[in-house]
């Protein structure tokens, strides 16, 4: 039964997603909340960052932060943890951004953002010599931990404020994060979530997983990366111990996990092909977890039970959702008699957590009954207020839907393509606009990948179209990350799996793909690299 649990929408500082942390402080203090670059933060340390990073955020006028946007220009150091708490803490919207981002990309996403104060560490303030002074907002925080403020009014210390005492109250629609994603038009879309889609989503992490202070969390994703909320506010939620996995060992963490026995591991699915290519995923490797959540991209069923034959104390669980619901909306968790999505090799998403609504849609935006396949659309209490600064687009993607069961309600269409079976367990089909066409006939390249990896015997292993001519793709191109078999031995495995058309035109092998910033395989670049000289890398 559909089960809607909404937080009040009068303003409160609970539905502040600093308010755990704050809580914490005052009951926890010397409880280690976050270990980065080789340093431990208590909760009572942590809270006094957080507090005086709202008070030079409030210092001109309070009330007018409240809903403001505040950026995160940020590496993996301390600054941004004490970034985001701050801006949450004074009642701000944070706007996390990339530092790897190339400077006209980070130029756009400033101008979009339309921030009234940014927070850089030392990586965020090389990333701004690189832009043009009038596309920098005037107030200018960091690098935190030097303890000095650069910009508004000019060079006091950021230690001799006095910090906010407790997180600003805000509502239920309040504005907590915006995240900019990939856009189809090439252009970045910002994604405003808001406390009662977080709050909403946290309650469902407490009834799955009830974290403790005993608990050792993993911290893997970019915090642009909507993946981090998850990271961040959870562990903080449950008085856990947040452990920031250092660049150099975010696609090999194996020693991090060991070494600091690490009870809760949170990444996408890539990292167990990686760990399983250089061998370190063997059977009880990971004995101290208890819980691992995968989300972002397919999970492989071959890789969910080499991970869980690593952690053989550990749930495995495969959870599914846009950024537009808020992080993930739906899971699976792998058991005895996996859900596998059929002729795909995947774990099925499953069902929808409490409070989320899934339906398939065709076209004309009608509902679909089980076993058809169509758009995935979401409804329900995680579904993101829009996106910041485009209603048309907005418009577009969160339409209201009159559904024959469930009556007129805001759906959100994803883009991806599902199908629900007949026990309402659904399953991810691919990308609607990974659709192609060649020779006339309509291809899901993820179909297609899904029959690289049991060919190739790895999961690194994508196709593309190409090349591509006025819209047009007159063929596909595989490519395949480590593996030990060659590639005409590829191909005729999958001209006994595929239609013809099916069948890429040649395999290109790398030692590894390259991954986008949030460690998925970039599908993008591949392309481009072989639009680039015609025939591959």
């Amino acid at each position: 039964m559909f089960d809607l649990k909404r937080p009040p929408l009068s303003r409160s500082n609970e539905l502040n997603c600093a308010f755990s942390l704050s809580r914490h402080a005052i009951n926890r203090p010397n409880q280690i909340a976050l270990v980065v670059d080789g340093d431990s933060y208590s909760y009572a340390e942590l809270a006094s960052f957080a507090g005086k990073v709202a008070a030079w955020l409030q210092a001109a006028e309070p009330e007018k932060m409240l809903g403001a946007r505040v950026g995160v220009l940020t590496s993996r150091t301390l600054d941004t943890y004490a970034g985001i708490l701050g801006a949450c803490w004074s009642g701000a919207s944070y706007v996390p951004i990339n530092a790897k981002l190339p400077a006209a990309r980070l130029a756009n996403v400033l101008a979009r953002g339309k921030l009234e104060a940014l927070i850089v560490d030392e990586t965020g303030v090389k990333c701004l010599e690189q832009l043009e002074p009038d596309l920098i907002p005037q107030r200018i925080l960091g690098p935190i931990t030097s303890g000095r403020k650069k910009g508004g009014n000019g060079g006091v210390m950021l230690q001799d404020l006095n910090p906010v005492p407790e997180p600003v109250a805000v509502s239920a629609d309040h504005c907590a994060y915006v995240m900019f994603t990939s856009g189809t038009t090439g252009l970045p879309k910002g994604v405003m979530v808001s406390a009662g889609n977080l709050w909403c989503f946290l309650d469902c992490m407490r009834r799955l997983y009830r974290l403790g202070p005993e608990d050792r969390v993993s911290q893997f994703s970019e915090v642009s990366f909507d993946f981090s909320v998850l990271d961040l506010f959870f562990a903080w939620d449950g008085g856990a111990t947040l452990y920031t996995v250092p660049e150099r060992q975010l696609m090999a963490p194996a020693r991090f996990i060991q070494e600091n026995k690490l009870t809760f591991w949170a990444s996408v699915p890539s990292v167990i092909t990686f760990l399983d290519r250089f061998k370190l995923l063997r059977p009880g490797v990971f004995p101290s977890l208890r819980a691992s959540y995968f989300c972002g991209e397919p999970l492989a069923l071959a890789s969910a039970q080499a991970w869980q034959q690593a952690a053989p104390n550990s749930v495995v669980d495969n959870h599914y959702g846009p950024t537009e619901a808020t992080v993930a909306c739906s899971f699976d968790r792998l058991s005895a008699e996996p859900n596998v999505t059929p002729e795909r090799g995947i774990v099925a998403i499953g069902k929808p957590y409490s409070g989320m609504r899934m339906a398939v849609v065709d076209e004309a935006g009608s509902f679909l009954t089980a076993g058809k396949t169509g758009e995935l659309a979401l409804s329900g209490s995680q579904v993101a207020l829009g996106y910041f600064g485009e209603p048309e687009l907005t418009a577009r993607r969160f339409r209201k839907l009159e559904h024959p069961q469930w009556g007129l309600a805001t759906w959100y269409l994803t883009g991806d393509l599902a199908r629900e079976d007949h026990s309402g367990c659904f399953h991810h089909l691919g990308r609607v606009d990974h659709q192609v066409k060649v020779l006339g006939h309509r291809i899901e390249l993820e179909e297609v990948d899904s029959h690289l990896r049991n060919a190739c015997g790895c999961d690194a292993a994508v196709a593309v179209a190409w090349p591509v001519r006025q819209g047009i793709a007159e063929g596909l191109v595989a490519f395949v990350g480590g593996g030990t078999l060659d590639s005409s031995h590829i191909l005729e495995n999958l001209k006994q799996r595929v239609p013809p058309y099916m069948v890429p035109q040649r395999i290109i092998r790398m030692e590894s793909l390259p991954l986008t910033p949030n460690g998925k395989i970039d599908r993008r670049r591949l392309a481009e690299s072989l639009d680039q000289d015609g025939t591959g890398l």
